[in-house]
């Protein structure tokens, strides 16, 4: 398999592009297109439609490329991956729920091939990442490879995720991969180092924390945070937190799932955290990042790499967008890394949720990670 990544500020940007990538004879079949200007979205999938060539589309405020972040509107990764070996498929919630609509993804990607992978993208960060990773698992199998990110702009919560002839705010975006076919292998890792004593939530409800060791969960996390609580607004109804201190939530493995506290109810000093909590879960809080989230990012990719796939056609990358909030100009340095230790063309964005193992155990949705994914054809 072949890939190429190219880049562009506007539309005849990308279509010059797109000739000159083909002018050796390169015939790419599929396209990871990332946007941050949606209303680019039709008019991309009508050029990539004329040349015969399938669309992965999602939209994110900021995008990169084995070069780093991309100042460009428009990044695209272009693969010549032969066409029977992946689908993709474009399902919205407006007819079904996030969970109907993976169990769909996974039915169809069990009858179109007999080990099937899924590099996903929803829309609509409001829709529970864990019901979509349940709808998969409940019909692909509880090991099946699931990878991605959540579109979507932080700054207003919305974005798009789109393909060929359909785009939509609020569904599941996926690429369906014959895995007899094309190895795909990946890891999602934070590199958030824990601190403190386990705390249990007491009462919860969906992402909503009511109490934490029975006292209102904000005066817990008051506490702990002090003074590093940053605040975009006064403090009166909900409040948007930005926190750079995830918690994280202990797992039968070794490996905790992180969520970061995301809003603050004033009225009953309750939390929102990314993604769905119960009652009786433990957690930990972090400690401050430094360059060692870095370093364990990089660190792991490499024995991964060296353990279970020495060499890869191609790279896709969703990091949560709180890494780029919170590490600042040393994400350059965790993207930099990624790309040089596989040295292959490589797209990504930051996304607001991420979809991926933690480690042997089974693929799931965090936050505060950076979920990458390794494609080589066999």
């Amino acid at each position: 398999m072949k890939a190429k990544s190219i880049k562009g500020k506007s539309i005849e940007a990308i279509k010059t592009a797109l000739k000159d990538s083909m002018i050796d004879g390169f015939k790419p079949t599929l396209a990871f297109v990332f946007i941050t200007n949606i209303e680019f979205a039709e008019a991309l999938a009508e050029l990539f439609d004329k040349e015969g060539i399938a669309i992965f589309g999602a939209s994110s405020s900021q995008k990169f490329t084995e070069q780093g972040i991309e100042a460009e509107d428009i990044v695209v990764l272009l693969l010549d991956i032969k066409t029977d070996c992946f689908k993709i498929l474009l399902k919205d919630y407006q007819k079904m729920s996030p969970y109907e609509s993976a169990q769909q993804t996974g039915e169809t990607g069990i009858q179109a091939f007999k080990n099937p992978g899924f590099i996903i993208s929803p829309a609509d960060y409001l829709m529970p990442g864990e019901d979509i990773i349940k709808g998969l698992r409940d019909t692909a199998g509880n090991n099946a490879t699931i990878m991605g990110g959540t579109a979507g702009d932080p700054n207003s919560f919305t974005g798009i995720v789109f393909t060929n002839n359909a785009s939509t705010a609020s569904g599941l975006l996926a690429l369906i991969i014959d895995q007899d076919k094309i190895t795909l292998n990946g890891l999602a890792v934070s590199g958030w180092k824990p601190v403190g004593i386990e705390k249990e939530i007491t009462k919860s409800e969906g992402s909503w924390v009511y109490t934490i060791d029975n006292e209102p969960a904000m005066n817990v996390i008051r506490k702990f945070l002090g003074s590093n609580i940053s605040l975009n607004k006064p403090a009166e109804g909900l409040v948007r937190l930005d926190s750079t201190f995830p918690l994280q939530f202990q797992r039968a493995s070794r490996t905790p799932m992180m969520k970061p506290v995301l809003l603050w109810n004033t009225e009953d000093d309750s939390v929102m955290v990314g993604g769905q909590v119960k009652d009786g879960q433990h957690f930990r809080f972090s400690l401050p990042p430094d360059f060692d989230v870095i370093d364990t990012v990089i660190e792991s990719t490499r024995k991964e790499k060296e353990k279970n796939m020495p060499d890869a056609d191609a790279l896709i990358v969703f990091s949560c967008v709180g890494r780029l909030e919170t590490l600042g100009l040393m994400v350059s340095q965790e993207i930099e890394g990624l790309a040089t230790i596989w040295n292959k063309p490589m797209i990504g964005f930051f996304c607001m949720g991420e979809f991926g193992k933690l480690d042997d155990g089974p693929c799931d949705f965090h936050s505060t990670t950076v979920s990458w994914v390794a494609l080589k054809e066999k």
